[in-house]
């Protein structure tokens, strides 16, 4: 994923035979370590001022979401329930990080503070919801929903919750 000035890349390699998330400058060429910790490394998601990244660590077991800087330095876990959460996706503010959980019992997208432990479920509709992409007005969230058997992208106005399927494929993913 591109850091938003356009100068860095995050990215996920296996080279080393595990996940291991790096960050590499294109002006350089030079890369560092981000996440290699034991198990799955994971999922890199840029924060809006580009100093910082949420990464997705199943160093303590379950996949949580963790925040560290660009760096590789300061790292801090985010999420803290027993469930998988993954996918995190910054709001245009950098105040919120929008991620995937199963903590509710199947995957769901749910809302947090990037300083806190305040998550919020985000979507109700359905028993499959994943993969959340803010826009960059932060008004609308794209996602991946399941529908009448197949994998379809959605558009969720946040104000309302009003959702809209936009696509009528059934194998949709990565919005």
């Amino acid at each position: 994923t591109w850091s938003p000035d356009g100068t860095r890349l995050a990215y996920v390699s296996f080279e080393n035979k595990k996940p291991v998330v790096y960050v590499h400058s294109l002006a350089s060429g030079k890369r560092v370590v981000v996440a290699n910790f034991k198990g799955s490394n994971s999922a890199p998601a840029w924060s809006p001022d580009g100093r910082r990244l949420a990464v997705v660590l199943s160093k303590e077991g379950g996949s949580q979401i963790f925040m560290v800087n660009a760096d590789g330095s300061g790292l801090q876990r985010l999420t803290t329930n027993s469930g998988i959460n993954t996918e995190p996706f910054f709001s245009p503010d950098g105040q919120a990080l929008y991620f995937t959980s199963d903590r509710g019992g199947s995957p769901q997208i749910y809302r947090a503070s990037v300083g806190g432990y305040d998550a919020q479920r985000v979507t109700f509709e359905g028993n499959y919801n994943v993969s959340p992409r803010i826009a960059p007005d932060g008004k609308t969230m794209a996602f991946i929903t399941r529908r009448e058997g197949g994998f379809r992208l959605a558009a969720m106005d946040l104000a309302s919750r009003q959702i809209q399927i936009l696509t009528d494929s059934y194998r949709d993913e990565s919005p």
